[in-house]
Order: C-alpha cells, then sequence, then structure tokens
C-alpha cells in the first residue's frame, strides 16, 4: 500500500517537470533546455525500470498469494474434521468438504440450509442450548450431539463453536469445529456394557455363595428330617397308618433336595453329566416345582407323546430350560392372566425341512414347545433376546440371564431354538433335540439285608443332631459307631488307634478344618483307610475331584440312611 503511494507521487512530480519544460516559453539558453530534456528523460528511464521491477515483484506476490490461497483451501477442505460459518440466523455460510461427506451431500447444497436440518431430533434441545450459551456468554462452547445423513443414518459429534462479533454494525457469525466421535462413544458404551456385565457377575457370585451357604443347611435341615423318618419308620408297625404319612415326607424330603439342585444350577452354564433321559419325565417334574409360583389366572395346559423317548441330556439342565422359559411366560402374562402352553411331539427333518432350522442335521428329534398368549416381544428387540445381561425388565428386577442360559444349554446339547413373535398375541420357543436309540437307566436299590455289618465306624459332623440320627441307624443295622462333632476330637480318637476302624464318614464343611483337610491328616497316619465325603453344598468338592483326592466314596446330603449303608458295604465288600 505504501509502495504504491510513493509510485503514484512519482508520476505526478515527472509529470509536473515535463510540462515546465514542453510549456516554457522563454529558453534562455537552448543549451540549458537540452541538458533539462536529458535529465528528464533519464528520469522517465529509471522509473521505467522500476515500475517493471515493481510489476515483477507484484507478480512473483500474486503468485504466491495463489498459492498460499490454495494451500488455505486444501487445508480447510480436507481437514478431518468439519468446518462450518452460520449466521446470526443460524443458516450455512460456508462449510468445508469433510463436512459435506459426513453428511452425505454436496457441499453446494449445505449453503443457505438450516444446520439443525441435520441435527438428530432427539438432540435438537442440546443444539439449541449450545446456540444460546455462545450469543449470551460469547465464549467458546462444546457439546456432543448426533448428526443424521441425508440417507438417516446418524453418527456422534462434537460441536466446538466461537462467536465472532464485529466492531461494526455487521452482524456477528458462528463458527464451529465438528468432529466426528462415533469409535469414542462406542468404545464407552462397550466399556459401560463390560462395566454392567462385572457388576452382574460380582452380583451373579454373590448369589451363588449365599445360595451354596442356604443349601448346606437345607440340605443338612433335610438330612435330620429324613433320618427322623427312617428311625421312626423301624418304631412303627407296617400296617400303621402313620407309614404312608412318614413315606409321604421321604418323597417330599428327596423332591426339595432337588429343588436345592435346580436352583444351584442357576448360577452356572456347564456342560454337565449328560446321559440317557426322557425329557417328559423332566418337563413333569419342573411343572410341579413352577406350579406353586405361578398365578392362579394362568392356566397350564400340555400335551405330552404316549410312547417313551430318550435324548441325551443333563436333567438338571433341561428342567432349568423349561423353568426359564414358563418363568417369563408368566411374568409376560402376569397382569392379565392367560394360557401357558407345553407340547412335546417328535419330528422327522428332511433335506427340505432343515431349511427352516439352519445348522440342524437330518435325523429324528424331540420337538419340545412353550407358548403363551401374552402381548408378545416388541420387534425392535426380538434379535437381541438371546444376548448375555439383556432384559426388559430393569436391572434390579432380572439379571438378564434366563434366555442366554438356555441358549448356551440348547446349543451344549446340540439342540436348535427358535422363537415366533405374534406381537399382542403371544410367542412361542420351539426347541429341537436329536433322539437317541438308548434307554434311560433304570436305578436298583439293593436290599435292606445288604446292609448290615459289624464293621467300626467313625462318623463325624458338626452337626450334632445328624451324628446322633446316624449313630442310632447305623447302630441299629449292626455297625459299631463313634459319632464326633468334632472333627479334632474325631482326629485325636483315631490317633489312638488307626486300625480300630473300618471306615470314615466325614461331612466336608465343619469349623476349624474341612473334612478335606480331616482326610488328608488321617491318611498320613494310615494311608489305606476308607474315607466317605458327605456334604450339604460345597464350591470346593464334587463326586470326580473326590475320587481325585483319594476318597473312598461321595455322599450328597440329604441322603438316606440307606444309602449311606449301602456306600459302607460297597467300600468294605469290594476286593482290595
Amino acid at each position: 500500500m505504501e509502495q504504491r503511494k510513493i509510485t503514484q507521487e512519482k508520476i505526478i512530480q515527472l509529470r509536473s517537470k515535463a510540462e515546465e519544460v514542453i510549456t516554457k516559453k522563454e529558453v534562455v539558453n537552448s543549451q540549458i533546455a537540452l541538458e533539462d530534456s536529458a535529465k528528464l528523460i533519464h528520469e522517465l528511464q529509471t522509473f521505467q525500470i522500476e515500475l517493471e521491477l515493481q510489476n515483477d515483484e507484484l507478480y512473483r506476490s500474486q503468485k504466491e498469494l495463489m498459492r498460499s490461497k490454495i494451500r488455505y483451501t486444501e487445508l480447510y477442505d480436507f481437514a478431518p474434521v468439519g468446518y462450518i460459518t452460520l449466521n446470526e440466523k443460524r443458516l450455512i455460510l460456508n462449510a468445508n468438504l469433510t463436512l459435506a461427506d459426513m453428511l452425505s451431500t454436496e457441499r453446494s447444497l449445505l449453503i443457505g440450509q438450516c444446520l439443525s436440518a441435520y441435527i438428530f431430533s432427539e438432540d435438537q434441545d442440546i443444539y439449541y442450548q449450545h446456540i444460546r450459551h455462545l450469543s449470551h456468554t460469547k465464549t467458546r462452547h462444546i457439546c456432543e450431539l448426533r448428526l443424521k445423513t441425508t440417507d438417516g443414518k446418524s453418527f456422534d459429534v462434537q460441536m466446538e463453536s466461537t462467536f465472532i462479533e464485529y466492531q461494526t454494525t455487521k452482524p456477528g457469525k458462528y463458527r464451529t469445529v465438528i468432529s466426528d466421535i462415533s469409535v469414542r462413544k462406542q468404545l464407552e458404551r462397550e466399556r459401560e456394557d463390560l462395566q454392567a456385565r462385572l457388576h452382574q457377575l460380582h452380583k451373579m457370585e454373590s448369589i451363588s455363595t449365599l445360595a451354596g451357604g442356604i443349601a448346606h443347611d437345607f440340605n443338612n435341615i433335610l438330612f435330620i428330617i429324613m433320618g427322623n423318618v427312617d428311625l421312626a419308620g423301624k418304631d412303627i408297625p407296617e400296617w400303621n397308618p402313620a407309614q404312608s404319612r412318614l413315606e409321604a415326607i421321604r418323597k417330599n424330603s428327596l423332591r426339595a433336595a432337588g429343588i436345592v439342585k435346580t436352583l444351584l444350577s442357576f448360577n452356572r452354564i456347564t456342560e454337565g453329566d449328560q446321559k440317557p433321559t426322557n425329557p417328559v419325565y423332566v418337563i413333569k417334574n419342573a411343572l410341579s416345582f413352577l406350579r406353586a409360583s405361578i398365578p392362579a389366572t394362568i392356566k397350564i395346559h400340555t400335551a405330552f407323546p404316549d410312547e417313551a423317548m430318550s435324548i441325551l441330556s443333563d436333567p438338571v439342565q433341561i428342567g432349568q430350560i423349561l423353568i426359564n422359559l414358563c418363568t417369563n411366560a408368566s411374568q409376560a402374562m402376569e397382569e392379565t392372566g392367560g394360557i401357558l402352553e407345553i407340547k412335546v411331539e417328535t419330528q422327522i427333518l428332511t433335506e427340505v425341512s432343515t431349511t427352516d432350522y439352519p445348522g440342524v442335521a437330518v435325523g429324528e428329534y424331540i420337538k419340545i414347545t412353550v407358548s403363551d398368549n401374552g402381548p408378545g416381544i416388541d420387534p425392535k428387540i426380538i434379535g437381541r433376546i438371546f444376548d448375555p445381561y439383556f432384559t426388559t425388565r430393569g436391572m434390579g428386577n432380572s439379571s438378564g440371564m434366563g434366555l442366554a442360559v438356555v441358549h448356551t444349554i440348547v446349543k451344549n446339547h446340540k439342540g436348535v431354538i427358535t422363537v415366533k413373535n405374534k406381537p399382542g398375541k403371544g410367542v412361542a420357543f420351539t426347541l429341537l433335540f436329536p433322539i437317541i436309540d438308548e434307554k434311560p437307566a433304570i436305578k436298583t436299590i439293593p436290599s435292606d439285608e445288604c446292609f448290615t455289618g459289624r464293621e467300626t465306624i467313625l462318623f463325624v459332623d458338626d452337626e450334632e443332631t445328624i451324628t446322633e440320627i446316624s449313630r442310632e441307624a447305623l447302630t441299629q443295622l449292626g455297625y459299631r459307631v463313634e459319632a464326633m462333632s468334632s472333627p479334632e476330637d474325631a482326629l485325636a480318637l483315631f490317633k489312638l488307634n488307626p486300625g480300630y476302624f473300618d471306615v470314615v464318614i466325614t461331612d466336608m464343611t465343619m469349623p476349624n478344618m474341612t473334612g478335606i483337610i480331616l482326610a488328608e491328616k488321617l491318611f498320613k497316619i494310615r494311608p489305606d483307610i476308607p474315607v466317605i465325603i458327605c456334604t450339604g453344598y460345597s464350591s470346593k468338592i464334587d463326586e470326580k475331584k473326590a475320587e481325585q483326592l483319594g476318597f473312598a466314596g461321595y455322599l450328597a446330603k440329604p441322603v438316606t440312611m440307606s444309602r449311606i449303608a449301602s456306600a459302607i458295604r460297597k467300600i468294605i465288600d469290594q476286593p482290595s
């Protein structure tokens, strides 16, 4: 700007000199006139060169300016974030290509449009609060919301805006940087989901620990009940009506023990002990357990085949499947009432019919259908019902593991599960399990005569009632019994005469010393002593672990005295 002013002044000065030379009326000396003309020509030539140099410099400046504009345009248009300028009416004045790509549109189509048209409807309030904050405070402000593309897809962004205020009467503008944070938001959601799962796992662990403690105490109580029933049965003549009542107590105690086992199985998903099983028998047992917990307003209809069929399964887990499905159905109908239907039938799958059940081989299957006429499942979530921890009943009302457990168990049994949903009319779950030729094994119980003996038994249990009942029952069978309620006292007694005892029966969970530790100490004193471990419930031992630790037998409470006597006889009579 300054250089242009100097040039203009020089031009004016030269022009004035030229006019003086030309218009000079009186020339005193021609030589002087010629000198003035030459001087003027020289100045004109000099100035011409200066102009040419200035023109070259101006050309170079223009080229540099052009290059700068190109670099700026490239930086602006192809930046990794969206840039946008809005006027005071929040209409788009300018936008870079990155933002246009984010919105899947042309930049020219954005100009003059209202930015709110591209904001997810549920996030409009966030945007308006963002603008109000800018207008009132005139300071930088950041918010997070969702934009939507021209084809309706939404994505998460962060908007960082500043307000440009002019000193003139010209209205201000909003300049905004828009960053796509979809990946970050997805990671945050995944982290929150993992935290929720971890919380649920901790809760399930706590429930499992609590259930284990309850199961241990409950099974001990059942042991006492069944032991007293056995003793009372021996004191009452067979013709006495009380015998039938005692038998009813015994059967219901065993049923209660089965319920405890079923409840404990809810806390774990394992392949279980699969063996030939009649599913109809398992389903009937599960329904007898369910009937008390299902409201009377819900009717249960069943349809079972006459012929017996077998599948390879864990009976406890098959019962768990039915309980989970029926519980979900009853919860869906608890306000209105309805019909819960369980149907079992056979189905032969051919190459054509397997298209309805992807991944299932051709063959004969048992088909179990659990249906209700409740409100059905929201079509929006039907694809997520088998996801772990997914629930529509709230975090405090459900673990979200019911259908996930069902799906896992069915898969472990080489079966398949499908769902047919009719919103407003109900839901039907269909399960297919391959039929096998092998029939369920029939358990045979030896006669009572085989249970008697004259050997010496050391019986250890911290429940004094259990030790007293066991001493009396085993003594009646002919055994010599030393019953102790303290594992330390039992160990001390054994040390006095290790060869005196033929079998040791010990509880697992006892204060100061577990059954495993007691057995280890006994084995050190006498390695060949047969030890039977008996437990109400313990996560540290099962039948397989007991065998690995060298126990001669494993008994799960509640157990009848005849079963204990049978285990003693089996151990004593088997070859060394």
